[in-house]
């Protein structure tokens, strides 16, 4: 208590008395933005005026950044390692916030916790001191400008794919590793990752007999090893075999522990930080282990990884194996850089039509229509079959390929498509005495099968009773897993079961309510501005600069006020009414600048 103390102490000093109010209890703030989505965007405060006042020694807090903030921050507040934010130049009273959150249980991050509680107020006062007086510049978005740059270089391109011949019998052609399972793609690296890791087999940092002999045939020469790494950077990556050991929807709940690096999904946005998305689950499950074990010495892997068992080390490779790698070099050239989700939605959603119908409406017997149902719902279904939640062959091989971006991009294309009536044989079933059973599922399927909370119970009006037949057993034989839906046919019988399909099937789908996806331009001058500034450079005490702050903690930081990992009331509205679209292209937006 006396620490929490001296901290809150600290922040007065900096922040002025007359604006304090004491950090709240851990766990107490609640969650506006379901109350007042549409706005959200008017929570922000007034501007502060005042600057500040300093506290703290700036040669003390250098020495306190060598031995505690070095690791993951570097010493030029830039380094943005383990998901760490550049910091150089950042506002005082803004750094200590930040350190006090982390205190309070605002925010949730061990190590953090662990050094400001082991530096104590005065450390603080002076770390923070010393990274507010830096005038490191910020990289943002271009910290894989040496990836890009390598497009126009066609003679290092030609001199990589010939040295690249060597790495083929391992690696797989054009580095798709498929021979070997146990070794890792190389298709899509950065520059940026690439070229440290190849040395590091060199110096010997990295241990691994075959890897260092490569040395000779490099001859050692910076040239070589940018010209393979250049040859490597520009393939597109494709997925491995699918991983036959581990759980993958147990290992998307582990992911989070992985996410400040490697991000949720398995993509990284920070170009020095592999990505493993697409990786071989063998490799991984390997690569993990041998961290686990001391057998690699990088700190910043051993920590996360102290802990976890072999089954859990599975299930964490059995997951990012399955996703899709998102290569940033290759969307920038696929790509005209316009934002237009709902035709990409539509495009990619013609390979659904032909089972679920134009626009979503289902035409075929046992195929639901995906109109009327909620861009959330949508999207965390097909996740599902992704990960193997939902047992389907067919499903899960067509959606293999999706990232998340992808997913929601699908999912807003049919949230916002009409439902239309299909005049199909349904069950034999009776519709009148389907209505009589049907209040046991309206508690949670809404009045007439229109769900009152769409985004995590779908509705069933106008779906085809077929289909509803179908799903509903299959929460009984295996086929698919919620808590509230075990043994939900247990007292009916076949014919109840048929009578309220039909009854949900003769009612009418209604459109659910969607937010459209905004110009993230728009979104970032309609609710970020007002605090964040102008193009994210702050003006406010006690709040961050995002202007060429890396890509990749800007949607971490959002994903992690959205998932109450971080507790601000103000962000936590902001960041509620977002899409995953919406906040990397937020990300980006603020990145470039």
């Amino acid at each position: 208590m006396k620490f929490l103390f001296s901290l809150w102490v600290l922040f007065i000093l900096l922040t002025g008395c007359e604006s304090a109010q004491p950090p709240p209890p851990a766990g107490s703030l609640s969650n506006p933005a379901a109350e007042n989505r549409a706005d959200s965007r008017h929570l922000a405060s007034s501007p502060v005026d005042e600057e500040p006042v300093q506290v703290g020694e700036i040669e003390a807090g250098r020495q306190i950044a060598k031995s505690d903030c070095l690791l993951c921050h570097g010493m030029n507040g830039v380094e943005a390692r383990s998901g760490a934010p550049f910091i150089a130049g950042l506002k005082q009273d803004y750094l200590v916030r930040s350190m006090i959150a982390y205190t309070s249980g605002a925010r949730k991050h061990a190590e953090m916790q662990r050094v400001i509680q082991e530096i104590g107020p005065k450390g603080m006062a002076d770390v923070s001191a010393y990274y507010a007086s830096l005038d490191t510049p910020w990289t943002g978005a271009v910290a894989d400008a040496k990836s890009k740059s390598i497009l126009d270089d066609k003679a290092a391109l030609k001199a990589g794919a010939l040295i690249a011949k060597s790495c083929d019998g391992c690696h797989g052609e054009k580095g798709r590793s498929s021979k070997h399972v146990n070794t890792p793609s190389l298709a899509g690296v950065p520059l940026e990752y690439f070229e440290p890791a190849l040395k590091s087999y060199f110096n010997g940092e990295r241990n691994h007999q075959l890897m260092a002999m490569f040395k000779e045939m490099l001859d050692g020469k910076d040239d070589k090893i940018r010209s393979i790494a250049a040859h490597y950077a520009v393939q597109k990556p494709q997925k491995p075999p699918k991983p036959t050991k581990g759980n993958a929807n147990r290992g998307k709940r582990l992911a989070g522990r992985c996410a400040g690096c490697h991000g949720y999904d398995g993509n990284s946005l920070n170009p020095y930080m592999p990505s493993l998305a697409g990786s071989p689950a063998e490799y991984i499950v390997k690569a993990t282990i041998d961290y686990r074990d001391g057998k690699r010495t990088e700190a910043l892997m051993q920590e996360p990884v102290a802990q976890l068992s072999n089954q859990q080390i599975r299930d964490l490779a059995a997951y990012f194996a399955l996703q899709t790698t998102e290569s940033p070099l290759h969307k920038d050239i696929e790509a005209d850089g316009a934002f237009h989700p709902l035709e990409d939605g539509e495009r990619m959603a013609a390979s659904c039509n032909g089972c679920h119908g134009a626009a979503g409406n289902s035409r075929m017997k046992k195929i639901p229509s995906l109109t009327g149902q909620d861009v959330r719902y949508l999207a965390r279904a097909t996740k599902d079959y992704q990960v193997d939640k939902r047992h389907h062959k067919t499903m899960t091989s067509l959606v293999s390929g999706l990232s998340d971006v992808d997913i929601e991009k699908i999912a807003y294309f049919y949230a916002v498509q009409e439902p239309e009536r299909q005049n199909k044989p349904g069950v034999n079933g009776d519709i009148s005495r389907g209505e009589q059973l049907a209040p046991a599922c309206t508690i949670c399927h809404g009045n007439k099968g229109v769900s009152s909370d769409p985004a995590n119970v779908p509705s069933l009006a106008g779906q085809d009773s077929h289909y509803l037949v179908s799903a509903t057993l299959a929460y009984d034989n295996g086929g698919r897993s919620h808590d509230s839906m075990e043994g939900v046919t247990t007292d009916l019988s076949e014919q109840d079961l048929n009578d309220i399909a039909r009854y949900f099937e003769a009612q009418q789908a209604v459109k659910p309510t969607t937010y459209l996806l905004d110009d993230p331009a728009k979104l970032v001058e309609e609710r970020c501005s007002f605090c964040h500034g102008d193009r994210g450079y702050s003006t406010q005490a006690g709040v961050p600069r995002l202007a060429g702050q890396l890509e990749s903690y800007i949607v971490l930081a959002m994903q992690e006020y959205q998932q109450g990992l971080r507790k601000d009331p103000k962000m936590t509205a902001m960041s509620d009414v977002l899409s995953l679209i919406e906040i990397k292209a937020i990300a980006a937006y603020y990145a470039r600048q």
